[in-house]
């Protein structure tokens, strides 16, 4: 089962359906289910009814940050290891109830995880027909001490979760742990909620690295009539296939191009959330236009970075059937902002006013919306008590004029105050994102223009500090491999990351040294970065080195990493490398 939109129709009575239906088809999955069940456009929750009462009964799998809805939460949200052969795993669940009145009683079962084609999570439900025999699978590795709990009000139970990995396991491997209340007692007429949280385990053993073979297997696009849920648009997509058995980390984009008077000319640049695929797996990611396009020859060009590496372009040219109303092309204004981050310094209890300029190089007039945004990188992270939101300071700023047109050419400048409020806990550094957009006289997007806002607080100093998460190596071709990392900014102010890797000698000699390309321009405090790069070991000599992983992060000093021990052999012609465990050095 996926976690996918709610489809009331297949359970709800006909006057709930419509109601219901009208609801969710509005507000769509993007909204989290909060302690007193009103909605908040926070995180993305995704959910499905699954089964029925008499009374009516629907079941919500759910998977967001932090795991809570009515007085009822998990952590960690996720567990994430990388371990070697043989190794034991122990880590502790938490279930806590934030009812006053009410203990409930909590089950739990491990089941297969997956994704579906748009790289939603998603299980595998007991007695399914599907075949999992090839499922890159640690469910049998796992073992929980309880399979079910009563948690008193106001208190939290632990459950003991232990992994242990195989001798033979080689790669990455992914579970699901579901956390499920128990079901209420039918009453008549009554609706019953039954909250199941998705908790996903990943598993990657260290050893001898196993092959990266991430394809861009296809771009389309797509012309969608108007319908009852939605206006006419142009959808997008990008079909991804994971050949091989590491678990990157993707993002990827498109660009339109049509074809007129002779030359191809750039319509619209389509960007896909970022996601991580399961080996074996074959995603469809999507992208809405927002637009109506009309028929023609159309060139697209795919671009997919893999854990911060750019692969190699895909272009396809389609003769696309559009609408038949549309005889314009509705091409992306790239609105020219200036300055494009907007750095305003405040003490507590204070209030800022700068200006930020507007212009339209186009030659057609554009309406503009401007809004106030909390960035994406801040969304539904945390750091111990530290949430994302907590640095973000979109609430505090206002815009002014929000509306406004641009004629050919036309410029507009826009008056931004910010408050930056005196409260008892206070940080550094606060973010928000101004985002323009842009369309034109018949509604048709003209694309969207962006630029950071940085309320600095001038009574607090600013600390940069980073650390690496994630440091592994891939196979590439023979004995070249690609090196992966993954690192935070934990302090309390945003960088520029440069970074590279090095393979050493015991006493610190460096032998190789390459650059990890990465996507992230700016990573705001509580932001992570892909980052990853080829090494080439032919001219290595067989021997025990070590590699690391270094960040220059703006203050003159570079982080290393944590060195992870290799070894180097010669095995049929080219180099083979085994990752050592630290405690068999």
């Amino acid at each position: 089962m996926f976690l996918g939109r709610i489809k009331p129709a297949l359970f709800l009575p006909p006057r709930v359906n419509l109601a219901v239906k009208k609801y969710f088809y509005k507000y769509g999955p993007r909204y989290s289910i909060s302690r007193n069940s009103q909605m908040k456009k926070q995180t993305n929750l995704f959910f499905a009814v699954l089964s029925s009462f008499v009374c009516l009964t629907a079941t919500m799998l759910i998977w967001f940050s932090p795991l809570y809805a009515q007085g009822f939460m998990v952590r960690p949200m996720k567990m994430e290891y990388q371990v070697y052969l043989g190794q034991t795993v122990h880590q502790t669940l938490e279930l806590s109830n934030y009812e006053v009145n009410q203990s409930i009683i909590l089950d739990l079962q491990l089941l297969e995880l997956t994704q579906n084609e748009q790289g939603h999570w998603g299980v595998i439900e007991p007695g399914s027909a599907i075949d999992t025999s090839q499922f890159p699978s640690c469910l049998k590795w796992i073992r929980l001490s309880t399979e079910s709990v009563k948690v008193e009000p106001m208190q939290s139970a632990s459950v003991r979760v232990t992994v242990k990995v195989p001798h033979s396991a080689r790669g990455f491997y992914a579970a699901a742990i579901i956390a499920q209340t128990r079901p209420p007692e039918p009453k008549k007429g009554g609706i019953g909620i039954i909250i199941r949280f998705l908790i996903p385990v990943f598993m990657e053993v260290q050893g001898r690295p196993v092959s990266q073979k991430i394809e861009l297997t296809n771009v389309g696009m797509n012309f969608l009539e108007q319908s009852e849920r939605m206006p006419a648009t142009t959808l997008v997509s990008m079909g991804i296939a994971n050949k091989g058995l590491t678990f990157p980390r993707l993002k990827g984009s498109l660009k339109v191009m049509k074809f007129s008077k002779g030359h191809w000319r750039n319509v619209s640049q389509a960007e896909f959330r970022e996601v991580d695929i399961l080996p074996g797996i074959n995603l469809n990611l999507k992208s809405d236009l927002k637009r109506r396009l009309p028929s023609g020859k159309y060139k697209l060009m795919g671009t997919l970075y893999v854990d911060g590496r750019q692969m190699k372009p895909l272009v396809k040219e389609i003769d696309f059937i559009g609408d038949s109303t549309v005889t314009d092309v509705a091409a992306d204004t790239s609105l020219i902002l200036e300055p494009s981050t907007l750095s305003i310094k405040a003490i507590p209890g204070s209030v800022r006013t700068t200006v930020i300029k507007v212009q339209n190089p186009s030659e057609e007039a554009v309406n503009v919306s401007v809004a106030v945004e909390v960035p994406v990188s801040l969304r539904g992270v945390s750091l111990g008590k530290l949430k994302g939101d907590d640095l973000a300071c979109a609430e505090w700023v206002e815009v002014a004029p929000d509306n406004f047109t641009l004629r050919p050419g036309g410029r507009q400048n826009i008056r931004i105050v910010a408050r930056l409020p005196k409260n008892p806990e206070m940080y550094g550094n606060y973010y928000a994102v101004l985002v323009l957009r842009a369309a034109y006289a018949d509604g048709q997007s003209a694309g969207a223009s962006t630029s950071l806002v940085w309320l600095e607080n001038a009574k607090i100093k600013a600390k940069r500090a980073a650390q690496l998460m994630k440091l592994s190596l891939a196979t590439d071709e023979r004995s070249r491999y690609i090196v992966q990392a993954k690192f935070a900014n934990v302090g309390n102010i945003h960088f520029t990351p440069k970074c590279k890797a090095t393979v050493a000698k015991a006493d610190g000699t460096p032998l190789l040294e390459t650059a990890l390309s990465g996507q992230t321009e700016i990573m705001l405090p509580l932001g992570t970065g892909d980052f990853s790069g080829s090494l080439d070991l032919s001219g290595v000599q067989a021997g025990e080195y070590g590699l690391s992983a270094l960040m220059d992060y703006g203050e003159k000093v570079k982080l290393a990493s944590k060195i992870l021990p290799i070894r180097v052999s010669d095995e049929e012609g080219q180099k083979v490398v085994t990752l050592i465990p630290v405690n068999a050095k």
